[in-house]
């Protein structure tokens, strides 16, 4: 008797060893496939780390996103459109943007969205960083500083 309560109790516990493996075999799956994830954002994940690896002591946090609807305009100023473009939050993780007077801090965001975009070039068929990005830029408290539109980079009006 003990013995078959020992079995059963061995059994079930090597069954629910397998649950969740099952389970989440079945998620990946699903999302190697594209349902859930655009092709899309699966090019500027790999953007995100080629920028990464590129810049392995002095990366800055990084998030790429393709904005169908123009829901990342929410917060920017009015006459940033995000829609159909591709939008990068830009947060500076390092101090790189702190203490700097507008010149500087308008250089550095210039020479950090090169970076960036030189890395999206390579994952995302991107014709022109002019008309196909927006950037914000901000600080480690998640503060904007300044954004990218069309071309000219501004700084936040307060």
């Amino acid at each position: 008797m003990k013995s078959k309560k020992l079995l059963a109790a061995f059994l079930l516990g090597v069954g629910l060893c397998f649950v969740p493996v099952l389970g989440h075999g079945g998620q990946l799956e699903h999302l190697s496939y594209g349902a859930g994830v655009s092709l899309i954002n699966s090019f500027l994940l790999e953007a995100r780390v080629n920028y990464v690896m590129r810049n392995p002591t002095d990366f800055l946090n990084v998030q790429m996103y393709y904005d169908s609807d123009g829901k990342y305009s929410r917060g920017l100023p009015e006459s940033v459109d995000t829609k159909g473009k591709l939008f990068v939050w830009v947060v500076d993780n390092r101090d790189v943007f702190s203490d700097k007077s507008e010149i500087a801090l308008l250089n550095i965001f210039k020479r950090s969205l090169k970076e960036i975009y030189s890395c999206m070039v390579l994952a995302v068929m991107t014709t022109d960083m002019d008309t196909d990005i927006v950037a914000v830029f901000l600080s480690r408290e998640l503060t904007p500083l300044g954004y990218f539109y069309q071309g000219e980079y501004h700084l936040w009006k307060k």
